[in-house]
């Protein structure tokens, strides 16, 4: 029966033999291996003989798939710049440079992490960064490695990402490091909604012509449809930020696009969603809960 071999690592690709643990054959320099492993250094300094595994005869068999082991081999392979972490293999890559002591990829990993980071607030597709679109897997890989860093981003990412990052991922942490999050995610929450109860007990701007007396929330002159409207209004900021606690979605429901005059009273129903001082207001609490945001979380959270 033929053996198969990687089409990325074939044969003359490398010297040294390498057999995954869904019998995928892979090609690849002993000479690199020795440099970034020690594990593989160790080996190779050991007296050959017959038994000695790494020849396409005798393969070293590992624990590894293939799809694991290419991503291992790709982000030490000195032919071709190192690919991304994708998510559905980071844990298995970074847990066999681990077994294999190649400490490089895991200072990969922490740079990668750190340039998404630096990007978390201007990347236009978070689905492309792995900090964002899993953080609670990234947070898993910090607490495994002990990687400081990573895991005070993720944490950063976590206390303000929508709840389906946490609710649809398969990875699970030690409960001390869920309770921290959760906790940071109900203050969070909580700081919005003290905005939100300001907006909620400020005087909406009168409408043109509309009488000077007395009101609470709404000019005397409002109609049923506008106080509903903005009453919505509010309740979409307060359910929104119940999933995604952060300035962004805060900002976008804040200024969500002006709806159409009001078929009652002919009034400006954007008008009713802000209180006088609106615009400074808004720019202090930008810069409040930017502030906020870019605190540094405990670190060890076990």
């Amino acid at each position: 029966m033929k053996k198969q071999v990687s089409d990325r690592f074939p044969v003359d690709y490398g010297d040294f033999v390498l057999k995954s643990s869904d019998d995928l054959l892979f090609y690849f320099s002993r000479a690199i291996l020795a440099y970034v492993s020690d594990f593989f250094r160790c080996m190779f300094e050991l007296p050959s003989s017959d038994e000695t595994q790494g020849t396409a005869q005798k393969p070293l068999i590992v624990t590894e798939t293939a799809d694991v082991l290419k991503g291992f081999l790709e982000q030490i392979d000195a032919k071709t710049l190192p690919p991304g972490f994708g998510h559905d293999s980071v844990v298995d890559i970074l847990e066999a440079a681990r077994k294999y002591q190649v400490p490089v990829i895991i200072t990969r990993f922490e740079a990668e992490i750190h340039r998404e980071h630096q990007l978390r607030n201007v990347a236009s597709r978070s689905s492309d960064l792995l900090l964002l679109s899993h953080p609670l897997v990234v947070l898993y890989i910090a607490l495994h490695h002990d990687i400081e860093s990573v895991g005070k981003w993720a944490i950063q990412e976590l206390a303000r990402c929508s709840s389906r990052f946490i609710e649809e991922e398969n990875v699970e942490i030690p409960a001390k490091a869920s309770q921290y999050i959760q906790k940071l995610r109900r203050g969070r929450i909580q700081h919005f909604q003290k905005y939100i109860d300001i907006l909620a007990k400020t005087r909406p701007p009168r409408q043109a012509g509309s009488s000077q007396g007395p009101f609470m929330r709404f000019p005397e002159d409002t109609c049923i449809d506008c106080a509903t409207y903005r009453s919505e209004w509010l309740l979409q900021l307060d359910r929104s930020l119940e999933r995604e606690p952060n300035w962004k979605t805060f900002a976008r429901v804040y200024s969500a696009e002006n709806p159409a005059p009001c078929v009652t009273c002919k009034g400006d129903k954007s008008r009713l969603r802000f209180g006088s001082g609106s615009v400074s207001r808004f720019s202090e609490w930008a810069i409040e809960v930017r502030r906020l945001e870019d605190s540094g979380p405990a670190w060890p959270i076990m």
